[in-house]
This record gives structure tokens, C-alpha cells and sequence, in this order.
């Protein structure tokens, strides 16, 4: 069996066609997967945003006057301290 230069030429254009489709394909499966994560990292970037302002919201002294308020936190709500007479005695 001889092989003529043509029919190698030919068998290695086949044979490089055929990488050439694999690489495509190959290229397309990893754009989706590129497409994938750039929507959860965007995703994500949406709830760390999200939980920064309920952060800065607990984190708030506006926030906490007004639950203050709410729970009737004054200065009656003073500590008491059992150095004094008064309550080391119980009286």
C-alpha cells in the first residue's frame, strides 16, 4: 500500500478540520460557562450591596434613638450600682 502525498495532504486536512470543530466546541462550553458565572458573581454583588445597607442600617444611630424610643429607654434606666448604700442594704 502505497500512500501519495495527495492522500496524506488530504487525510491531514481532515485530521486538522477535525481539531479545528473540537476547539470550537470546546470554545462555546466555556463561553456558557463564562456566561454562567459573570450572572452569580453579578448576582452576588447584588446581596453583598443588599447586606452592606442592612448593616449600615443596624449599625445606625438614627435606628437605634428610634428603637430606643420605642422600648422607652430613658435616663430612668440608669445602672444600678450596690456600692451604694441604698441597694447593698436592699432598702
Amino acid at each position: 500500500m502505497k500512500l501519495s502525498i495527495n492522500t496524506a495532504i488530504v487525510i491531514l486536512i481532515i485530521m486538522l478540520i477535525g481539531v479545528n470543530v473540537a476547539i470550537f466546541i470546546k470554545g462555546l462550553k466555556l463561553g456558557n460557562e463564562i456566561n454562567y458565572y459573570e450572572t452569580e458573581l453579578s448576582t452576588m454583588k447584588q446581596q453583598n450591596i443588599e447586606f452592606e445597607q442592612q448593616i449600615y442600617k443596624l449599625e445606625s444611630y438614627v435606628w437605634t434613638a428610634s428603637l430606643a424610643a420605642e422600648l422607652e429607654y430613658g435616663k430612668f434606666n440608669d445602672p444600678v450600682y450596690i456600692q451604694l448604700p441604698k441597694y447593698a442594704f436592699n432598702q
